[in-house]
């Protein structure tokens, strides 16, 4: 019991984190891309100054935020996550996180120790840094590349973030031409989207915000007035659907997942949702619900959600120790990345 109580936090990532989005580019230029990045004539926790020769010749990221505000923490731990991709090893990257909370020295290093950020931490009290970079969102990340210049920077966890910050960072360290990394921000699917499609992903993106707060009703509204003027956004259809699973409306949340998975079979979070609706109702259902999580694993053998999810499976045809295991794997994924972060 204790190991599905550690692992069944795998569910609320399931249900809360969006895995696929269209990109916005209305928050792409702040500050613009190949602009100087600005000079950073700050402290950190410990008083010293920070010393620009520890990030001379060599990529870096800034992550402006407040230690107490979880989205912003939530955007630490993506950084930490995507600085362990095997693309981007071999060379040092450091992430900085700026944070310009009035609170004393102590404090900040007090609300940090949980944070497990593997780089800086600088304190920006008279919002100079947060001012020469237009931050108005936090979290907003800022790559820069080795000759000092931005190479990208968005405004909150925008759509596809992990994508973006890790082309991002391999512009930054030579992997990745500029014109590929244009590519990976305007897909041609994107190039072609309407005025109302980008409407409806920006009232989508709200929906999230909204049912992160708890303010599930208005959630639910604004997910169906971003379907009211595009029925195939995948990001308002895959939203419901975890506001569904939230709200155990599981007929509801089957139905956005299968609508996604018509337009694209290979996104994990639906195909999870569908295994997950299965497990619940049981019985023969089962089987096609243990199928499609040994598809996921397949892909990705270190996904916490899948091993929690089979963990049920197993549990419902009361095979314990094979549940006991895989609740096991999904808390150790789960801690491994925590730990990671």
């Amino acid at each position: 019991m204790r190991l599905r109580l550690a692992a069944s936090r795998v569910v609320d990532c399931a249900i809360l984190v969006a895995c696929v989005c269209l990109t916005s580019g209305a928050r792409a230029a702040i500050p613009p891309r190949g602009s100087e990045a600005p000079a950073l004539a700050l402290s950190d926790l410990d008083g010293n100054a920070f010393d620009p020769a520890r990030v001379k010749d060599r990529p870096y990221v800034l992550i402006f935020g407040e230690l107490y505000h979880q989205p912003t923490r939530e955007g630490c731990a993506e950084v930490n996550r995507i600085l362990d991709d095997p693309r981007l090893a071999g060379d040092a990257i450091t992430p900085i996180l700026i944070v310009a909370q009035n609170a004393s020295r102590l404090d900040l290093k007090t609300q940090a120790e949980s944070l497990g950020l593997a780089g800086l931490i600088l304190h920006d009290p008279d919002r100079k840094a947060f001012e020469a970079y237009r931050v108005s969102v936090m979290p907003t990340v800022v790559v820069v590349g080795k000759d000092g210049k931005i190479i990208y920077s968005m405004a909150g966890m925008m759509p596809r973030f992990d994508d973006v910050l890790t082309d991002a960072l391999l512009v930054g360290l030579g992997r990745l031409s500029p014109e590929r990394f244009d590519e990976t921000l305007h897909p041609v699917t994107e190039n072609a989207l309407t005025e109302d499609q980008i409407r409806a992903n920006r009232i989508a993106q709200l929906a999230r915000q909204l049912g992160r707060r708890g303010l599930d009703e208005m959630a639910d509204e604004k997910y169906h007035e971003a379907l009211t003027l595009w029925p195939e956004s995948i990001e308002a259809r895959l939203g419901l659907g975890r506001l569904n699973l939230k709200r155990h409306r599981i007929a509801d949340a089957e139905k956005q997942f299968r609508a996604v998975l018509a337009q694209n079979p290979n996104i994990v979070e639906a195909t999870l949702g569908i295994a997950y609706v299965m497990t619940v109702r049981g019985g023969d259902e089962l089987t096609e619900a243990e199928r499609l999580v040994h598809e996921v694993l397949d892909r990705d053998p270190s996904q916490p959600r899948a091993h929690y999810l089979l963990g049920l499976i197993y549990e419902q045809r009361e095979k314990m120790p094979d549940a006991a295991a895989s609740f096991k794997r999904a808390a150790e994924l789960l801690l491994e990345r925590q730990s990671a972060e």
